[in-house]
């Protein structure tokens, strides 16, 4: 494989791991555990398993396919099923496109597009130089670190990220918004949860964060610039930033600043709850992007 390659799986369901490697070859271990009482009944269960690899111009297609699976079942025959997990080693620079049912993603350290898929279970992404598209149904999407861009949909669970550097776009339904840095732009909507996001000192990006059912932290640098436009339905703006107000007030359902001259525009909005902006930590600046001990333990 050269350089720059495209990993393409698609699993019906199962685990999928992909690690990057030093070698310039896509590596794959697949583990099939098959629910069976007799050795006849697990090969009469694996006889129905499809897989399928291809390879061409530079991109490897893995397909894992069970018609016996996909159909409706009913929940006696859950013992049935057959579990895969998939462990593949990619070239550092790799895109890789992953879609599972149930199962999870974990993706290592790579340079590239990521495209992550999955009904439920966790996506888990480390440090990528590319960007990421990522969306599931029941679950978190966590991710250590990103120089590009970055779009996530969750349904019900969690979004935790690092550090952004291109634009980010990230809206759950049910559940939180966590992200450690975000200098470039984000748009950030939660229906029915909280949105953290830190800005450091060199942000440059206008931002829009939302929630209708949740309050609003807004970790912004003191010396970054930038408008500010703060506002609640039911609640209440907090502020501990030495604002230049132009409208509204401190404890008020709304605020209008500035931090200095210039800058983008940061607007904050929450239905249900509150808006409140403190200072940020000055390891927005340590060049990662993050302080390790905030990296999830599963990302490190």
């Amino acid at each position: 494989m050269l350089p720059g390659c495209t990993l393409k799986v698609d699993t019906y369901r199962g685990r999928i791991e992909v690690v990057e490697s030093d070698q310039l070859e896509v590596r794959v271990a697949l583990q099939v555990e098959i629910g069976a009482e007799t050795e006849v009944e697990a090969d009469r269960i694996f006889s129905g398993l499809n897989l399928t690899a291809n390879e061409a111009g530079n991109v490897v297609t893995l397909r894992a396919r069970n018609p016996r699976e996909t159909r409706v079942r009913f929940v006696w025959n859950d013992k049935n099923q057959t579990e895969l997990a998939w462990r593949i080693s990619v070239p550092r620079q790799c895109n890789v496109e992953l879609t599972t049912l149930r199962g999870g993603i974990t993706v290592g350290n790579l340079t590239g597009r990521v495209v992550a898929r999955a009904e439920t279970g966790v996506i888990s992404i480390k440090r990528i130089e590319g960007s990421i598209d990522a969306s599931i149904e029941t679950g978190d999407v966590v991710v250590s670190r990103c120089s590009g861009s970055v779009k996530i949909r969750v349904l019900s669970g969690q979004i935790q990220v690092g550090s952004i550097g291109g634009l980010a776009d990230l809206k759950n339904s049910t559940g939180n918004i966590e992200v450690l840095s975000a200098p470039a732009g984000i748009v950030a909507v939660a229906e029915a949860g909280d949105v953290s996001v830190g800005f450091p000192r060199d942000t440059v990006g206008d931002a829009r964060l939302s929630t209708a059912g949740g309050s609003v932290h807004a970790r912004i640098d003191p010396r970054a610039r930038g408008a500010i436009d703060a506002s609640v339905v039911w609640g209440r703006v907090e502020s501990l930033l030495p604002l230049a107000i132009e409208s509204g007030a401190h404890g008020k359902k709304k605020l209008v600043g500035r931090l200095g001259s210039g800058g983008p525009t940061l607007t904050f909005h929450a239905n249900g709850g509150h808006v409140k902006i403190s200072p940020g930590e000055t390891y927005f600046e340590n060049g990662s992007g993050f302080p390790e001990t905030s990296v999830p333990t599963n990302l490190r």
